[in-house]
């Protein structure tokens, strides 16, 4: 171990969905695992007689030595014992390695467990319908009890660990919530999945108003421009992420390009393709939470409605399909999107209520709760989700597992033996020391810029770019699927990027204001039944 004790944080990675398999091809992975592990055991076995010699030699060494002759060496033989047994037990961990690595690589594990999740959140749901105090007071002993751990542990305080000790009754708490709010009859939540969002349609009748007397409700979108190479060429997910960390990061002040960009603002890139045409990538961060800013966090609650009014006069909505067509983006032009949080479940209202505007074709989301948006079959999903952030937990539901709509969840823990990368002052990575020695590069993906020994809110898009690299490095074919998919969609020569800002007033201040009304009639909606 090193002297100073220094970590970084790693994510590892599950894929759902995204690529079937038949029947016979299941079972044939399924049979490859299932000898992996019949010989993991049996070597297990081979390691135990190794050990039972080893104690035996020592017996047998004990009395030769009482009679005083020692013609056979011993202690050679005993080390040897040891050898055989410690590689034998190394060759069993490497086999079951294997086969758990091939059933989580091939997703073949997923099916279960998300019937097993489904099946643990809808009885968590229904005990908060039913007994909400009880499960108020559950939430906080879980929490407060990973909260007095973590500190007893790493001799400080640190709230996020509360998430990490409640992170597997986020959705069924959150779903039972939802029917609380939404008035959902007791029972029938069993059947549904979008209870939260029925009861953010609700909400939003109380705050879209508030909103509007605080940030008005007129919006304006101008395009900004930079000589700073913020959001750079794509060619794949990762790269796409990359352009997405660096323009949210730009805007927060977390890092500096020197761009002069600020909040709320997205980037739309243009891609010419081999015949001439024009494919499209759209950048959205997520919330910045600014006074005058569409992407408040009021403005989450009307794009989690279920009613297509209400998510569509969603302010930071509203903004990025103006800037598309600012930017001169066609009906019928390819386009892909890829956000952050809020900018996520943007990228997801706008592939479900307009695509009859635009043909979104591919988007990736990272820490957004999309499960239950309406997305057209013709659009490929990849999502990208940290089991301890509560953000992606808020649609009350796993996302669905289909061959066009894919789900990496990462889990993050922290590797020690390590020194923890840095982020420079352009926002590019400078990678610490690697883990321990002879572990593979696919076991974990290193966090860009973690920190040394805190946990953090693993939220931010770093652990999603964290998470989404290990699941490639494994090989996923779901995985290696979605990216041809994805870069199938932009491919084509980078032609031009261009920013667009939006504003908030009381009054229009520009000839690109966009002003509408806002719905505040109780959404008639049919709750949500997910196959």
């Amino acid at each position: 171990m090193s002297e100073n004790n220094e970590y970084y944080w790693q994510v590892e990675s599950k894929v759902y969905g995204g690529q079937g398999y038949s029947t016979a091809t299941r079972e044939e992975y399924k049979a490859v695992a299932k000898a992996l592990d019949q010989e993991a055991s049996e070597f297990k076995k081979l390691a135990a007689v190794w050990e039972t010699e080893r104690e035996q030699l020592d017996i047998r060494h004990v009395a030769a030595t009482c009679r005083e002759h020692t013609a056979l060496p011993y202690t050679v033989l005993k080390v040897r014992c040891q050898e055989h047994a410690d590689a034998c037990r190394q060759i069993s961990e490497n086999l079951s390695l294997t086969a758990e690595r091939l059933l989580r690589v091939l997703g073949l594990y997923s099916d279960a467990e998300l019937i097993a999740k489904r099946l643990f959140n809808e009885v968590l749901q229904f005990a908060t319908q039913v007994k909400p105090h009880y499960a108020a007071v559950a939430v906080t002993a879980l929490g407060v009890g990973g909260f007095l751990t973590n500190w007893a542990i790493e001799g400080k305080p640190n709230p996020w660990s509360a998430f990490t000790a409640t992170y597997p009754i986020h959705e069924g708490l959150m779903s039972g919530l939802g029917s609380f709010i939404g008035r959902v009859p007791r029972g029938l939540g069993v059947l549904t999945t979008d209870e939260t969002n029925r009861s953010a349609g609700i909400l939003t009748q109380v705050t879209a108003p508030m909103k509007n007397l605080w940030q008005g409700n007129h919006l304006n979108v101008r395009e900004v421009t930079t000589k700073a190479d913020v959001v750079r060429s794509s060619q794949s997910v990762a790269e796409s992420m990359d352009g997405l960390y660096r323009l949210a990061n730009e805007r927060l002040g977390k890092i500096d390009l020197d761009s002069g960009l600020d909040y709320a603002t997205i980037a739309v890139q243009r891609y010419e393709r081999a015949d001439g045409t024009n494919a499209w990538l759209v950048t959205i961060p997520g919330t910045d939470g600014q006074p005058d800013s569409p992407f408040g966090w009021m403005q989450n609650l009307e794009l989690m409605s279920p009613s297509e009014r209400q998510s569509m006069e969603a302010d930071s909505a509203r903004m990025v399909v103006e800037a598309m067509r600012q930017a001169g983006i066609g009906k019928d032009e390819p386009v892909a999107m890829v956000g952050h949080s809020q900018g996520g479940i943007v990228a997801a209202t706008i592939a479900s209520n307009w695509a009859d505007d635009y043909n979104i074709e591919h988007i990736v989301t990272a820490g957004s709760p999309i499960a239950n948006h309406a997305i057209p079959k013709k659009t490929w999903v990849t999502s990208v989700e940290m089991d301890t952030e509560f953000v992606a937990a808020l649609d009350g539901t796993s996302n669905p597992a289909t061959p066009t709509w894919l789900t990496v969840k990462g889990t993050a823990s922290r590797a020690p033996d390590a020194t923890p990368s840095t982020i420079n002052k352009d926002g590019s990575c400078t990678p610490g020391s690697t883990p321990i020695a002879g572990d593979a590069p696919y076991d974990a993906a290193p966090v860009k810029g973690g920190p040394s020994s805190e946990m953090e809110i693993t939220h931010w898009l770093q652990y999603h770019q964290a998470a989404y690299q290990n699941a490639t490095d494994e090989g996923s074919p779901a995985i290696q699927n979605h990216e041809r998919h994805f870069q199938h969609v932009i491919q084509g020569e980078l032609k031009e990027t261009r920013y667009f800002e939006g504003r908030m007033s009381h009054s229009p201040i520009g000839p690109t204001t966009v002003t509408s009304e806002p719905d505040t009639s109780i959404p008639n909606v049919q709750l949500k039944i997910q196959e």
